[in-house]
């Protein structure tokens, strides 16, 4: 695992005064999910004081990701007709797009490849926790979409080095996760810890994020953390990287992660899905991933 060579990540992310905070909506939603006298209903009456994220949410509600022969018109037929779980995720993933969505910066980190990265990963780690049983679905699939937070984080707060970074892995130098260790001496998954307890994260979200590079956790031996950790490996395999393309060919799968894959339903299966909660959740995607189009 790469280090954060000696600085504290917790520190860095407290002393940030514009980093966005987490969207209200989205953390009355996550501490609903606790509360067993919340109603679907409950639910839906707080999603609509958002009036963006209500569009949002029908959106996606109508988009392949999910497939209904009816049409989804409000938000309160939405949770009635997908379930509780089901919009929260959708939720919160939209609301944290939202949170950074504005970041548009030049520096060759391409944000509509970060959201691929994240929402495959998201995906892989919803299916395997209902493969599995080790985790709630909808628990992988929120810490699938929050599990690079961090490197938003980093990309903010310290540009010019997170520039050289991208610079080093675009150039097939090194990953991403090694470059930015070396040109900041923070680690994203680090920052993505501190930022989950900032924002007051449920514990086993915020150690999905800290350890999603780990190649030690398994869904087996970890439940929601390797569940992520085995759903990322999965995706950067087939070199779906976070925030920008390289061009090598992809070796073949690993045997420990062919199962996973069959789990997932195939790698075209994941980007299929992947591809249409974007697509709701943004409108019309700019860019996607060259080799998935």
């Amino acid at each position: 695992m790469i280090s954060a060579m000696g600085k504290n990540a917790a520190a860095l992310i407290e002393s940030i005064d514009e980093l966005p905070p987490l969207p209200s909506v989205a953390a009355r939603v996550m501490n609903m999910a606790d509360d067993d006298r919340t109603s679907a209903l409950d639910l839906a009456q707080v999603l609509s004081t958002d009036q963006a994220l209500t569009a949002k949410l029908i959106r996606i509600s109508n988009s392949a990701y999910y497939g209904f022969a009816r049409r989804v018109s409000t938000v309160r037929e939405a949770v009635l007709v997908l379930g509780f779980k089901q919009v929260r995720q959708m939720a919160v993933g939209a609301s944290v797009m939202n949170a950074f969505g504005g970041q548009k910066v030049d520096d060759g980190f391409d944000l509509d490849l970060f959201w691929g990265h994240s929402i495959a990963v998201a995906v892989a780690a919803e299916t395997l926790a209902k493969k599995t049983r080790v985790a709630k679905p909808e628990d992988a699939f929120t810490a699938g979409i929050l599990h690079d937070i961090g490197r938003l984080a980093l990309r903010k707060v310290m540009p010019g080095e997170f520039a050289n970074a991208v610079a080093m892995a675009r150039s097939g130098q090194m990953s991403l996760h090694a470059a930015e260790a070396l040109t900041t001496g923070y680690a994203h998954d680090a920052l993505g810890k501190a930022l989950g307890d900032r924002w007051k994260f449920p514990g086993h979200l915020v150690d999905a994020i800290s350890g999603h590079h780990s190649s030690l956790l398994t869904p087996e031996n970890s439940g929601l953390s390797g569940v992520v950790a085995t759903a990322n490996r999965l995706v950067l395999h087939y070199h779906l990287y976070c925030g920008y393309e390289l061009e090598s060919e992809v070796a073949p799968v690993p045997p420990d992660l062919q199962a996973v894959e069959s789990h997932c339903g195939g790698i075209d299966h994941v980007l299929e899905r992947a591809f249409s909660f974007i697509e709701g959740a943004t409108g019309t995607p700019e860019r996607w991933y060259a080799a998935a189009g």
